[in-house]
């Protein structure tokens, strides 16, 4: 497994049990994007997780690039990850292209 898929699978299995996880879906349009029944602080914490997650995805980008392993990511799950970021005002199209 690359790097950069590990880096996807860590924070969607660190979402997944939240509630509002499965609002984002995985595949398909008519994804909401928006987080019901969150609260400031939650939001805030899941921001911060999103941007750290966005720095780790950049060095295992650079990582896997190095050893021979470019762009290996799923594309479903790192479709995910773009929503879920989008819906706290991050974009990672920078790092993850579609």
């Amino acid at each position: 497994m690359c790097a950069t898929s590990m880096v996807g699978d860590f924070y969607r299995d660190t979402w997944q049990p939240k509630p509002w996880f499965h609002n984002f879906g995985t595949s398909g349009g008519g994804v909401t994007l928006q987080l019901p029944s969150i609260t400031r602080e939650e939001f805030d914490e899941l921001k911060r997780q999103v941007l750290e997650m966005k720095e780790l995805l950049k060095r295992a980008k650079d990582y896997d690039e190095r050893n021979g392993e470019p762009e290996c990511e799923v594309d479903d799950k790192m479709e995910l990850l773009r929503k879920i970021a989008a819906a706290v005002g991050v974009n990672i199209d920078d790092v993850l292209k579609k």
